[in-house]
């Protein structure tokens, strides 16, 4: 038998388990977990019925995995006015298109060919083309050796004046070409020889064009034998030049300068390309060793000064002014004039010094004269505008000697000599008087060149005339056509 006390308990229970009932019918409180009559009729639990189907997204989320029948899912019941019995809220997790939207993978498709990047090419490199003839000499191959590190320079091409055998170098200009052709610069180097009647090939479409002496030239040969010898050569040089490169500009290194200037000017007004801006006679190995010599002096270093040479190129007729060395100093008289001297005398000296009276400056001399080419190129594609000492023609409007050439302060573009100064002012005394010496030497030089000129131009007509007399008179039989186009070409 049960005791009293818990027999009490129960009935409590019970009576109110039905009282709950009846508030539940009469429909004023609704359980959680309790059946709901359907609309047949029949009592299901709502965790039995079918969730409602989404509209947007039929197919059930990959996020909600259908979970096993426990006590914990039959207790988590849905109710009409929210909660549960754990007292939290519950959320219906509703599917997301984006989620749950089935994306069709594409077909693969084959890749683009791969677009290659056109590059832009990098503008065409300015330079010119010098030709220098007579490179058979030691002279030429230094030349050669700086003109082929000038960035400027484009094409380099060397021609030989007279036949290897000969030459008083040991080397073959071939092989020099060769060996140019080894250093890392984008300048090309050509060789040309006589030998093979190249000088036409060597000089065609040349912008530059530097005159040098014949390797038969010595320092101790007579003036007018130097000119005599180096005279046709020179005039030769001038003939193709009218033909081959008529714009070129011309430098003249060739002794004597004084000489060969006029010659050349007379040669190119006979073909009609004459350009007194385009024909400079070279004054950089006396204007470098007097500027040397007047920087010793000061002891000061010779990048800061500059001695210019007026009048003519060697000789007595050179004129170092010294007084133009530094502003606001003169030297003295005795010391000019040692100085003017030494000048003068110093392509005697070297070569006397090395035991033989052959050009023994080249080193010295190749250096100036590729300066004075390298500045022509930079102004010649529009890069400068230097300041150079030349032997030029002088202007009408200039009146300074009867000479028609002299040694003046030029400036150069890429049109030439754009303009030429007169000769300085405040001169000393000496200066003056040197000056004067040297115009009329100079134009004695100018005569003799243009007398030699007049002369070779008649024996050369009259040497035309004969020869086209015998060819016309003459009777000539041939025996096939081939002989006829030969001798009439």
């Amino acid at each position: 038998m049960l005791p009293s006390s818990i027999i009490s308990t129960t009935k409590c229970a019970l009576s109110k388990i039905k009282n709950v009932s009846k508030i539940k019918n009469d429909g004023l409180f609704c359980r959680g977990y309790a059946k709901q009559r359907g609309d047949d009729g029949c009592r299901k639990a709502i965790v039995d019925m079918p969730p409602e189907v989404d509209p947007l997204c039929p197919v059930p989320c990959e996020r909600r995995k259908k979970k096993k029948d426990g006590i914990l899912h039959k207790i988590k019941l849905k109710i009409l006015e929210g909660g549960s019995n754990f007292g939290t809220p519950f959320r219906r997790i509703q599917c997301q298109k984006k989620i749950c939207e089935e994306v069709e993978e594409p077909e693969p498709v084959a890749l683009p060919p791969p677009e290659r990047k056109v590059v832009a090419l990098p503008p065409p490199r300015p330079g010119v083309q010098v030709s220098v003839l007579g490179a058979d000499t030691p002279v030429g191959q230094y030349i050669a050796l700086l003109l082929k590190q000038c960035p400027c320079i484009k094409k380099l091409r060397l021609y030989e004046a007279k036949d290897s055998q000969c030459s008083l170098c040991t080397r073959d200009l071939c092989k020099v070409v060769q060996d140019l052709q080894h250093i890392d610069t984008n300048c090309i180097v050509q060789a040309f020889s006589c030998a093979c009647n190249e000088l036409e090939r060597c000089l065609q479409n040349t912008d530059i064009v530097l005159m040098l002496d014949s390797g038969y030239i010595n320092i101790d040969m007579p003036f007018e034998k130097r000119f005599c010898y180096q005279a046709p050569i020179v005039k030769r040089y001038a003939d193709v030049i009218a033909n081959e490169c008529p714009k070129a500009f011309v430098i003249v290194c060739a002794s004597p300068i004084d000489c060969m200037v006029p010659l050349i000017a007379e040669t190119m007004k006979e073909t009609g390309w004459y350009d007194p801006r385009k024909l400079l006679g070279s004054l950089a190995v006396p204007e470098m060793r007097a500027s040397t010599l007047a920087a010793r002096a000061l002891c000061l270093e010779p990048i800061y000064t500059r001695v210019p040479c007026v009048g003519g190129t060697e000789g007595e007729s050179l004129v170092p002014l010294f007084s133009k060395a530094l502003d606001y100093f003169d030297f003295t008289k005795c010391n000019a004039e040692l100085m003017t001297e030494t000048v003068r005398n110093a392509p005697m000296s070297v070569s006397r010094s090395d035991g033989n009276c052959v050009r023994a400056a080249e080193l010295s001399e190749a250096h100036a004269l590729a300066g004075l080419v390298t500045k022509v190129a930079w102004a010649l594609v529009c890069k400068d505008v230097p300041r150079v000492t030349g032997f030029v023609e002088t202007d009408a409007s200039q009146v300074i000697s009867p000479a028609r050439f002299l040694a003046l302060d030029v400036l150069l573009n890429d049109k030439g000599i754009c303009k030429k100064f007169d000769f300085p002012c405040k001169l000393t005394p000496l200066e003056i008087e040197l000056v004067d010496e040297a115009l009329s030497t100079v134009t004695c030089n100018v005569d003799l060149a243009l007398q030699w000129y007049q002369e070779w131009v008649q024996a050369e007509t009259s040497t035309c005339d004969t020869v086209m007399q015998k060819h016309f008179l003459l009777h000539k039989h041939y025996d096939r056509i081939d002989d006829c186009t030969v001798q009439l070409t």
